[in-house]
């Protein structure tokens, strides 16, 4: 499948990068309303693109072709570009922290899990920054941004699940998600679907 438009990609990718997720959930991570992703997701259903498992819904390997497919279309000549790629270079030097101070987030103690928040909060922050200057390549990365905020205010209001729950919007879950997303911008998805 071709000729996604930037909400259906969005759709088909959140769930790509969730692997399975509500209609709610999708639309969050889209930043998709309703009215958009409800027609969608039911055209997409019967084109065997997504399947609903329950309240949840989970990509096909049509689905994840046309993401991938995407993918390589809309990002090939960026997959070249210098700016980008020293950009990329700089990330995988955050993701190294980031990667650290969670580990350190997830076993440490009370008194030591406050002294790697604000570390991480400087990480996290950092890289907000920096998706305002890829956004000028990838203008949905605002959105990534939108989200780690979101995940720090409600940290700092007290709900350390968004620190790294799996089941929550955390900072770890958005972290991977874009992490996926930006190697599959370089042509590196991890997962990838066979012919």
């Amino acid at each position: 499948m071709t000729g996604l438009s930037a909400a259906e990609f969005g759709l088909l990718n959140a769930l790509w990068l969730r692997k399975m997720a509500t209609r709610g959930m999708l639309e969050e991570n889209a930043d998709v309303p309703s009215a958009v992703a409800e027609p969608f997701l039911e055209a997409a259903a019967d084109r065997d693109l997504v399947r609903a498992l329950g309240d949840y819904i989970v990509l096909t390997d049509g689905g994840r072709r046309a993401v991938l497919d995407h993918y390589d279309g809309e990002y090939r000549s960026l997959r070249e570009a210098p700016e980008f790629l020293e950009w990329y270079e700089r990330f995988e030097g955050y993701n190294s922290r980031f990667l650290g101070l969670m580990s350190a987030w997830q076993t440490g103690t009370d008194e030591a899990q406050e002294r790697t928040y604000s570390r991480l909060v400087r990480v996290v922050e950092r890289h907000v920054d920096a998706l305002d200057r890829a956004a000028g390549w990838i203008p949905r990365y605002r959105h990534y941004a939108a989200r780690f905020r979101r995940s720090l205010d409600n940290v700092d209001s007290g709900r350390t699940d968004y620190v790294s729950s799996p089941v929550v919007d955390s900072l770890h879950n958005i972290w991977f998600e874009f992490h996926e997303d930006l190697l599959a911008v370089l042509g590196r998805p991890r997962e990838s679907v066979e012919d």
